[in-house]
């Protein structure tokens, strides 16, 4: 009889504790700026082979430290394609969920990681890709222009 009231009471002080205000630690809040001299590097490539443009943005750790990318939420990168124009004519995050948890990703010296997605272009024409990693502490925007034919 007691197990089966202790059982669910402790289920349910877990998810009040893991669900509970945090206080924010003073290294979790520093914003080092981004850029080589940090040691994060990122590089955006567009594939237009095969009849499928593909998009990778890659975020590289070139210092001789480990390097943690703090994330707000579960949008870790975006990519926009814009047209000649400068209209947005498809955006990969739009009418996706991310969970709303804070989250880090490890990148140990010299290492590497790479966000990559697929777009089914309307048509030919002139683009550009707006790629973004969306790191509190290592923000990334990059854009690169492309065309198909």
């Amino acid at each position: 009889m007691l197990s089966r009231i202790t059982v669910p009471l402790l289920a349910a002080a877990g998810l009040v504790f893991a669900c509970g205000p945090r206080t924010p630690s003073p290294l979790a809040s520093a914003r080092p700026k981004a850029g080589a001299d940090q040691g994060v590097i990122s590089h955006v490539m567009v594939d237009t082979a095969n009849g499928t443009v593909r998009f990778a943005i890659e975020v590289a750790n070139e210092s001789p430290k480990r390097v943690e990318l703090t994330f707000p939420d579960g949008r870790t990168h975006d990519f926009a394609v814009l047209d000649s124009t400068g209209r947005e004519v498809w955006r990969w995050s739009e009418g996706r969920l991310f969970t709303q948890g804070m989250q880090n990703r490890l990148l140990d010296a010299r290492d590497r990681t790479v966000y990559d997605e697929r777009w089914r272009a309307p048509g030919s024409g002139r683009y550009t890709l707006v790629a973004q990693l969306h790191s509190e502490n290592y923000p990334v925007r990059q854009q690169v222009e492309f065309a198909l034919r």
